[in-house]
């Protein structure tokens, strides 16, 4: 996947070097990438002959390398751009999914540890994705007529929807774990009104409930 954002950057512009390839992604996804990331399959893509190195503009530091896409680069982003294959899911898969398949093998103390910790993190992640939204709209409002749309908003508008169904699917999993917890334990579960708590205030009162 990565492969094909790079490839998408410098599909109709003018060669780019690496960091202002990096800023590019970041500019248009929201998304903060690890530059080594993006200088690894820039090897791998000029090994593949997906893109060439360019000659830099004068005046330019000429310890920077400018890329440029090839013809074959071109025809295997319009091939993945454009596959009928598209979003089947056949190949999703995410972080908090693996992690679940494997909670259930754990200890349920341990369990109930980790899934506080995703629950806190979404819930913060969250919170950051409804602020950066707003700036965004703030910013395409004011973009001059004629300047084209912005995606911006509409990927945070995604990415609020699944962190809220990660954090619907990590209460269900807290949901098992707890009958897990309580039928070793003989102990009964947390109260309907623990859920409903934000996750500060829901891990304080468990911390609370513990000492």
């Amino acid at each position: 996947m990565f492969r094909y954002l790079i490839l998408g950057l410098l599909r109709n512009g003018a060669p780019l070097h690496g960091y202002a390839l990096v800023k590019a992604y970041r500019d248009r996804s929201g998304v903060e990438v690890r530059t080594g990331n993006f200088y690894r399959e820039l090897r791998r893509l000029m090994g593949d002959e997906l893109i060439s190195c360019a000659q830099n503009p004068r005046g330019m530091d000429e310890r920077r390398t400018p890329y440029a896409i090839t013809a074959i680069g071109r025809e295997v982003f319009e091939e993945w751009l454009n596959s009928p294959q598209a979003g089947r899911g056949e190949s999703f898969d995410d972080e908090i999914s693996a992690r679940a398949l494997f909670l259930g093998d754990s200890e349920p103390s341990a369990a109930a540890a980790a899934l506080e910790h995703l629950r806190v993190n979404l819930w913060v992640w969250g919170k950051r994705l409804e602020r950066e939204r707003a700036v965004a709209l703030n910013q395409a409002a004011g973009l001059p007529p004629g300047s084209g749309p912005t995606v911006l908003p509409l990927l945070l508008a995604r990415r609020l929807k699944q962190a809220a169904a990660d954090i619907e699917l990590v209460e269900g999993l807290s949901e098992l774990t707890d009958q897990r917890l309580a039928s070793d334990s003989g102990a009964a579960r947390n109260p309907p009104a623990l859920a409903m708590m934000p996750p500060p205030e829901r891990a304080a009162r468990r911390r609370g409930s513990a000492a």
